[in-house]
């Protein structure tokens, strides 16, 4: 049988078969070989007839090497490609997207660099991401046109109903005696996540699926198989709906499947993005499973764990032990020396830990409030003073870097896209609409309930359930938010331009600024930061009503209602918080099933409560979710970043300093009482329900010590090392992305 046609390595390493010794837990009667026999296909296979081994999932984002593991890069990577294809009889090597874009490189050279590296990859399909289009349809198209190997995507079409250029719907490949057709899917809401033409159609997943499957049957066909760049989410639906679907590689999502999965006689495979893991399904002439891989790359300063050594098909490989492929290398150091040199070194230093990774969608960030800070400084280029600055989660894309000097290339890496920074002016009531329509809310089995931005200027509570959202308590500078005055809003343009709230707002300032470059002279001149989280974006799943106020032995206790929808509290992560953002996290926390008595030093809270007039104190503290009480159906919360869901409680400032009366001098006449109970907007935040780290609060994980519980994790994309970190490990991945619980660090 004719292998995979290969550019040979010199030196390809041996796997490791010390971490290569634990039971298999997958496919009972359905399961072929164990990976011990897989290399080649085992002979009982072979005698039942053909098979094809598919290895998967690119997702490179234009990038050479990991944004902070520089050891897990292409040239490794593609050794344990070339390993998994030659170990089979026959095979092929198909890819999922967003090779070209976000990182520093795809915004230098537009993807140039990744069409040069592809192609010498000898890969045989890849299906389109959204970040192909980044710098617009005319250079996606060009790097198709430069590439070597089709671009495949059957559901996005032209205004004339073909092929949008430079790529096919479909294509077949030969692999021995096995016809294997492919195609491609992109997300459908691509308009929103970068730039393609206007007026380009796009089919649902279903239509546009089933219309490849058949054409691909027809073609001759005997097994199929969709490079997917879907949401993991749409993958049952695919499976469920489509007629002759016989494998789903890769996703939009880049999660690590332990193990893939059958859904209704559906393949599901996914292995990540960069460069963590290799994946490969092997499938016979029926298009059944028979067997699979997947190879952990591991950096110098990791080392495998029982995820790594639970199952026979997963094996791990250090880096140190993977020889380059020197083409690859050579490649790598031409496109990024250059970069390297002017950007590769400190331009400032933080005092704390920088979380530029998805987790951004989900939390706010001290990362984040750095960026949006610095963005807010544009206007002293035109004598503007910008009010609120705004940056779409999406938008940052780097790592997870620790306190110390910071380097120019992690900041741009952070920022890769072409977007420029504007100032638009807005009333209060779109400022509260926009926030209010960048929540995204539950039900989500992938993502979870989110914020989806990170801010700067304005503070507000966030509420996401049933598929409605609210937002509340909305302070500009501290202040209660007028909705009809108007405010200067610093955002990139690509969020003005696309947002149908932004887009109708005046722009007054054009900057010509890229982000990440205008960012990173801020900082730069700011020399030394300290971010930290600042209660800029609170999360809130239950409001449970006003609290009472009582003192007793220098304790001031609120005494606040049981969540309905809740089992248990989480003692320590309560805290009280006023409008300026200031808190106070409680000295202790009892409840009784009835109501939840949270107890704060008492002069501390006085001081709190006194330090602004109208304070709009509250109290929030965190919750075990009750399945039942929620009836999503699947394990809460699973949203990135949280551990439980959060509760809220109004609270009488007034009534804190009367208990409080003489303690550290405060004089309770020059407090107003009126205001200061409860929601500040009333039913003009509260009503309309409309609808893709680093404060030491003491519900939060504390990252200047760098606790943090899978912190890598994000979405819609993971960390390298998620699915090896941790007791959980893979297991932690994959059951996510079923709607289990995020073991994430919790959240404002």
């Amino acid at each position: 049988m004719a292998k995979h046609p290969r550019r040979k390595n010199s030196l390809p390493s041996e796997l490791d078969s010390s971490v290569d010794r634990s039971r298999r837990r997958f496919l009972g009667a359905t399961a072929g070989a164990s990976l011990a026999a897989l290399a080649p296909a085992s002979a009982s296979v072979a005698a039942s007839g053909e098979t094809v081994t598919i290895v998967h999932d690119t997702h490179f984002h234009g990038r050479f090497r990991n944004a902070q593991e520089y050891d897990l890069n292409i040239a490794r990577y593609y050794t344990v490609i070339e390993d998994v294809l030659d170990d089979a009889d026959n095979s092929l090597f198909l890819g999922n997207g967003d090779d070209i874009a976000p990182s520093m490189l795809g915004l230098e050279y537009e993807g140039e660099h990744m069409i040069e590296a592809l192609n010498y990859m000898d890969i045989d399909a890849v299906g389109v991401g959204n970040h192909e289009y980044d710098f617009g349809a005319d250079v996606a198209t060009t790097r198709f046109e430069e590439s070597e190997f089709p671009w495949l995507v059957a559901n996005l079409l032209d205004d004339a109903g073909d092929p949008v250029p430079g790529t096919e719907r479909w294509t077949t490949l030969e692999a021995g005696g096995l016809t294997v057709g492919v195609f491609g899917l992109v997300s459908t809401n691509f308009h929103s996540l970068t730039d393609y033409p206007a007026e380009w159609q796009v089919l649902g997943y279903v239509e546009g699926a089933q219309e490849a499957v058949d054409a691909l049957r027809a073609d001759g066909a005997d097994v199929v198989v969709c490079a997917s760049h879907v949401s993991t989410g749409v993958h049952d639906t695919l499976a469920a709906e489509v007629d002759g679907l016989d494998a789903i590689v890769g996703s939009h999502s880049g999660i690590v499947f332990d193990e893939p999965a059958v859904v209704d006689g559906t393949v599901v495979s996914e292995f990540g993005d960069e460069f963590a893991h290799v994946g490969s399904i092997t499938l016979d002439a029926d298009g059944d499973l028979v067997d699979w891989r997947r190879v952990d790359l591991i950096p110098e300063n990791w080392s495998p764990t029982d995820a790594v050594d639970e199952y026979e098909q997963i094996t791990a490989r250090e880096t140190a032990d993977i020889e380059e492929d020197p083409t690859l290398t050579d490649i790598s150091e031409r496109w990024q020396g250059e970069l390297d040199e002017r950007l590769g070194q400190p331009f400032f230093e933080s005092e704390t830990d920088l979380n530029g990774t998805f987790d951004n969608y989900a939390i706010e960030t001290g990362f984040g409030n750095l960026i949006t800070d610095a963005m807010a400084t544009i206007g002293e280029t035109a004598d503007i003073e910008v009010d609120v600055a705004v940056q779409n989660g999406g938008g940052i894309r780097g790592g997870y870097y620790e306190g110390g000097p910071i380097t120019g290339a992690q900041v741009m890496e952070t920022l890769p896209f072409p977007n420029e920074i504007e100032v638009v002016e807005i009333t209060g009531q779109q400022l509260v609409d926009y926030l209010e329509s960048e929540v995204r809310p539950h039900p989500s089995e992938d993502y979870g309930t989110q914020p989806a931005i990170q801010v700067s200027g304005v503070s507000y509570e966030w509420w996401g359930h049933d598929d409605e959202t609210w937002i509340d308590n909305v302070f500009v500078g501290g202040e209660p938010v007028d909705l009809g005055a108007t405010y200067y809003m610093a955002n990139n343009d690509y969020v003005v331009g696309n947002d149908p709230i932004l887009s109708e707002a005046e722009t007054v300032l054009e900057s010509g600024q890229f982000q990440g470059p205008y960012v990173l002279d801020v900082l730069e001149e700011w020399g030394t930061v300290a971010p930290e989280r600042e209660n800029r974006m609170i999360r809130v799943d239950e409001d449970v009503g006003a609290g009472s106020v009582a003192r007793e032995d220098g304790e001031i206790t609120i005494t606040v209602p049981f969540p309905a929808g809740g089992t248990a509290v989480v003692e320590d992560s309560f805290r009280a918080v006023i409008r300026t953002g200031d808190d106070l996290a409680a000295e202790s926390v009892a409840e009784d099933g009835e109501t939840v008595e949270v107890a704060f030093d008492a002069e501390a809270l006085c001081k709190l409560a006194s330090s602004v007039e109208n304070p709009v104190l509250r109290v929030f503290g965190g919750y075990d979710p009750d399945e039942e009480y929620w009836g999503y159906g699947f394990e809460l919360p699973t949203s990135s970043g949280y551990d439980y869901f959060k509760l809220k409680s109004s609270v009488d400032a007034a009534a804190v300093l009367e208990t409080g009366e003489g303690t550290d001098g405060q004089d309770d006449d020059d407090q107003d009482g009126e205001g200061q109970n409860g929601d500040q907007n009333g039913e003009d935040q509260n009503g309309d329900q409309d609808q893709d780290d680093e404060q030491e609060n003491d519900d939060v994980v504390d990252e200047d010590t760098d606790e943090r519980n899978e912190e890598e994790d994000g979405m819609p994309g993971f960390g390298p090392f998620a699915a090896l970190v941790g007791g959980a490990g893979g297991t932690y991945l994959y059951s996510r992305a079923r709607g289990a619980n995020d073991e994430g660090p919790d959240l404002a």
